[in-house]
């Protein structure tokens, strides 16, 4: 078994410095919008498939504000999946694009929902809260 999957998480801030954060079915908690790496395929490219395949959110490249080098990690709890212990994400702080459509396209979420940073540790991020609150400060958003 691998330890950590190569993932990316997208940490979109609206004109009003709210973040986007989902209620996933599948997870029965809350996440940012985020998912794994295929074999060989470049974090840009990753996140801009993810967001489309999750929220019909096309990314373009002036919206992003920065691809940070440290990384977050969380392992999963026992069971959740086969090959890998745990997931580390590359995160990547977009400034929200207000023409982008954001419409849940599968159980990964149902319903959307745009938060201050502070409040983040009012919903329940499960077994990612502790690499939630790294990575909001890693964007120097806490």
């Amino acid at each position: 078994m691998k330890i950590y999957r190569k993932a990316i998480m997208a940490v979109i801030i609206n004109d009003v410095n709210k973040i986007l954060i989902g209620y996933s079915p599948r997870d029965k908690s809350f996440k940012f919008p985020q998912g794994g790496l295929k074999e060989n395929e470049a974090s840009l490219t990753g996140l801009k498939r993810e967001l489309f395949e999750e929220l019909n959110y096309e990314l373009y490249h002036n919206y992003i504000i920065e691809i940070y080098k440290e990384k977050v990690r969380y392992l999963f709890p026992p069971n959740v999946h086969k090959l890998y212990k745990g997931q580390e994400l590359i995160i990547v702080k977009i400034s929200h694009n207000p023409e982008a459509t954001i419409i849940p396209q599968d159980d990964e979420f149902d319903k959307m929902y745009w938060i201050n940073t502070t409040e983040l540790k009012n919903y329940n991020t499960e077994y990612r809260a502790k690499a939630y609150q790294r990575a909001l400060e890693i964007c120097k958003l806490l």
